[in-house]
């Protein structure tokens, strides 16, 4: 009986190995993409103004509203 457990015990941790690297393989690359989109966010609000660039914006003097 001693050696069946031996083989059993050794089968379920190699199951678990599996299931672990399948679930790396998974969520890896999500969590690869959201660091990414999250980067790529901070960045770009550091290099540009914040607002609407397409938007115009028209300044009018207080000669024309008198």
């Amino acid at each position: 009986m001693l050696p069946t457990r031996h083989w059993l015990d050794f089968f379920l941790y190699i199951g678990r190995v599996f299931l672990l690297l399948i679930l790396l393989a998974v969520l890896l690359p999500k969590l690869v993409a959201v660091c990414n989109s999250l980067m790529s966010t901070l960045l770009h609000n550091d290099q540009n103004p914040h607002g609407n660039p397409l938007r115009v914006e028209i300044i009018l003097s207080r000669e024309l509203h008198v």
